[in-house]
């Protein structure tokens, strides 16, 4: 290492420290206007580790460990697991941005995942913003798998709106979505792709539950008495609406959508219910999410496609390792 990390400007020795991996060199830089220190093998700024600890500590995350069990599992403290994750959540989001874009589509299908943060939603006050119920609201291509779009927020149009103008942004030409009937998605989605735009909304069908038909799950599952709250309605069917353009009919799907719920839930301890992995803080829960997404998009080899979703999507043109995500993520400004 022979120029500084941060403006390329000349550096000296600062000093070193141990760790359980060995001693580590510093050096600090001698431009004036800089006067930044950093390690030797340090990769990003405001982690003190090396790159090996990173790679070992973004692969524990990328597998559904929690923040302590990663921790225990990479021999550090739970704080600089968080370190790592907001780094490196911080610089998923902005490769996101910029790398998914212009994707050509036949078919795009929406859902939104829900998760806890800090607190029950029945708990939280009005001046509780940042804290309650969220939703991860996803945009993936039915063919690559590729998650297109995501954004976490409230369950609400202004959510909605903000999330179908990011995915209108990332997409070229005309496309096809599928969503179900959540409300907010048709007056968006028509918003912002009005003019290429074949739109269908699936709606599922669920058996009577005192005395109703056709009731929003959300809400039955909160008037559910507690012994049954964790019993799924029973789906009798579907409906099928045509809204905009002409959308083939053997692509009006959501399970694909679906199956990628499970996975978020399988590969994000933050969404696994019923457990303490739940998020303390809305920021690092949409660090873990921009996490997940990349991890899913470039690491993950889908079994259908025998590749991951960037490759199917000719975005790369291999299978990327934890250890190459984060290099390119280092080299990520």
């Amino acid at each position: 290492m022979t120029t500084c990390l941060c403006c390329g400007g000349e550096i000296k020795k600062f000093g070193s420290f141990k760790t359980r991996s060995g001693s580590v060199q510093r050096f600090r830089c001698l431009n004036p206007a800089c006067g930044k220190t950093f390690n030797e093998q340090r990769r990003f700024i405001g982690v003190c580790l090396d790159e090996s600890k990173i790679v070992q500590i973004v692969r524990c995350l990328t597998e559904g460990c929690g923040v302590r069990a990663t921790a225990r599992l990479c021999g550090c403290d739970k704080n600089t697991v968080l370190e790592v994750l907001n780094v490196i959540g911080e610089k998923c989001e902005r490769f996101h941005d910029e790398t998914v874009r212009q994707i050509q589509t036949e078919s795009i299908q929406l859902d939104e995942l829900w998760a806890r943060v800090g607190i029950r939603q029945t708990l939280t006050t009005s001046t509780d913003q940042l804290r309650g119920d969220f939703y991860t609201f996803l945009g993936i291509d039915r063919r690559t798998k590729l998650i297109i779009s995501h954004l976490t927020g409230r369950r609400d149009y202004e959510t909605t709106n903000d999330f179908v103008s990011d995915l209108a942004s990332r997409v070229s030409g005309v496309v096809q979505i599928t969503c179900d009937g959540f409300k907010p998605y048709v007056p968006t989605i028509r918003r912002h792709l009005l003019g290429r735009l074949n739109l269908a909304v699936m709606q599922k069908i669920y058996g009577s539950i005192n005395g109703r038909d056709n009731f929003d799950p959300l809400e039955a599952w909160q008037r559910l008495d507690p012994v049954r709250r964790y019993s799924p309605p029973h789906c009798t069917g579907i409906k099928l609406k045509t809204v905009a353009g002409e959308p083939d009919v053997d692509k009006i799907c959501t399970s694909h959508i679906e199956r990628l719920n499970l996975t978020v839930r399988t590969f994000n301890r933050r969404f696994t219910r019923l457990c303490l992995g739940f998020s303390r803080k809305l920021v690092n829960h949409r660090h873990s999410v921009a996490l997940f997404v990349v991890a899913y998009n470039f690491c993950k080899r889908h079994e259908t496609l025998g590749c991951t979703p960037a490759v199917g999507a000719r975005l790369t043109d291999h299978t990327w390792t934890i250890e190459e995500l984060v290099k390119r993520l280092s080299e990520t400004i």
